[in-house]
């Protein structure tokens, strides 16, 4: 997960912090919109990715109530909700829209490297990217 850390840093120009803030936001995001058996596999198959959940600080009361306002006015199905909680969790951070847009297709490439495109298919469905 460092390689993907250094690569967020190098290409989006954040932080470390908001590298790993960013990837941790998407990770719950997937969490939330997978079926556990597959959420648990992606987990197991893309390295780091366990530990990065494991030490990421609980989740903000702002994006879970950016989330719960979104689902209300979109539902899980039309994915208002969880951009709702993403676009929160990256303004937290400081990250601005345009460049957190830029974190999905990184992200995507290092799961097609790490886990097949399998994982890549479920990602993509979780996240609706």
């Amino acid at each position: 997960m460092d390689d993907l850390i250094r690569k967020l840093t190098k290409d989006l120009g954040v932080t470390r912090d908001q590298a790993r803030g960013g990837v941790v936001a998407l990770l719950r995001a997937g969490q939330q919109n997978m079926a556990r058996p597959d959420f648990e596999q992606f987990v197991a198959d893309i390295p780091g990715a366990d530990k990065l959940l494991r030490t990421a600080p609980a989740q903000s009361t702002l994006s879970t109530l950016a989330g719960g306002l979104g689902s209300l006015l979109g539902g899980r199905s039309g994915g208002a909700g969880r951009w709702a909680g993403l676009a929160a969790s990256f303004t937290e951070l400081g990250i601005d829209l345009d460049t957190a847009k830029r974190f999905g297709p990184i992200v995507i490439e290092y799961v097609r490297q790490h886990g097949g495109e399998n994982l890549v298919g479920k990602i993509r469905a979780a996240l609706k990217i």
